[in-house]
């Protein structure tokens, strides 16, 4: 029998982001879903992180004793998780109060899927990359939002929305990697599956993007490092190679360059 408003549980990492922490909770209780459980894994932050997430009575909060990685986090919390649902949050996100109707609403009528996404904005309203598409040796492509909703290679781990029966059929997050490309390997594993993954346009929320990672002096180090792991090391160089030869072509013609996932 299907259950009117089913368990849903809420897994945010946190690390040294206070405030963004606050209003991601602020956001989740304020949308007063019935039957939530939230937890917060903390990563040993030296900020207020810790303190903020004990003044919301109904979290549940893990503290680390070190920075364990964010995959390795997020899987602390999965697997105290009971939900029918999961949903995985940045603490640098925020909700709108009919997130978990419209996602529910969008499961019910998806059978197919696997996960879902949403449409990131950033806090001024601008529009933000929502999905990563496979990373490629013949074009940089950066992450971008879809005009509609639609089946997509990959969608950001800063807020992904799945059934129970995900993470029974699909495993947990990889552990391998420290932070970065997690979220691509497991839509991958989801699509190997035979599952959809979905970018859902009618869903927004707000993306104060990278927040932990601007603090971390070894980002670049762990990007490089899960790129290899996930693309593989012919791939990873191939991409490089060429990405870097790009950079430099284009600065010899006075041109512009941008930055991605490599």
């Amino acid at each position: 029998m299907k259950k009117e408003n089913p368990l849903i549980s809420v897994t945010i990492v946190s690390w040294n982001v206070a405030q963004s922490l606050k209003r991601c909770l602020e956001s989740v209780f304020a949308a007063k879903y019935p039957d939530l459980e939230v937890f917060v894994i903390d990563n040993a932050s030296t900020d207020d992180s810790v303190k903020i997430a004990k003044s919301f009575p109904k979290a549940k909060i893990v503290t680390n004793f070190s920075n364990i990685g964010f995959p390795k986090a997020i899987n602390i919390g999965l697997r105290q998780s009971r939900g029918d649902y999961i949903l995985l949050l940045n603490p640098d996100t925020r909700i709108p109060k009919d997130f978990f109707a419209k996602a529910l609403d969008f499961a019910a009528s998806h059978p197919d899927m696997g996960v879902m996404g949403p449409k990131f904005i950033d806090p001024d309203g601008t529009p933000q990359g929502s999905v990563f598409p496979e990373p490629s040796i013949f074009k940089a492509t950066p992450k971008y939002t879809p005009e509609s909703t639609l089946v997509v290679n990959s969608v950001s781990g800063a807020c992904m929305f799945f059934p129970r029966a995900i993470l029974t059929k699909i495993g947990y997050f990889t552990e391998k990697v420290f932070m970065y490309y997690e979220d691509l390997d497991y839509c991958r594993r989801i699509r190997f599956a035979g599952l959809k993954v979905y970018f859902n346009q009618d869903i927004t929320i707000v993306h104060e993007h990278g927040q932990s990672s601007k603090k971390s002096p070894l980002a670049q180090k762990y990007l490089w490092q899960s790129s290899i792991w996930y693309n593989g090391p012919l791939k990873h160089y191939l991409m490089w190679f060429i990405s870097h030869s790009g950079q430099k072509f284009q600065k010899l013609l006075g041109g512009n360059t941008s930055t991605r996932r490599v």
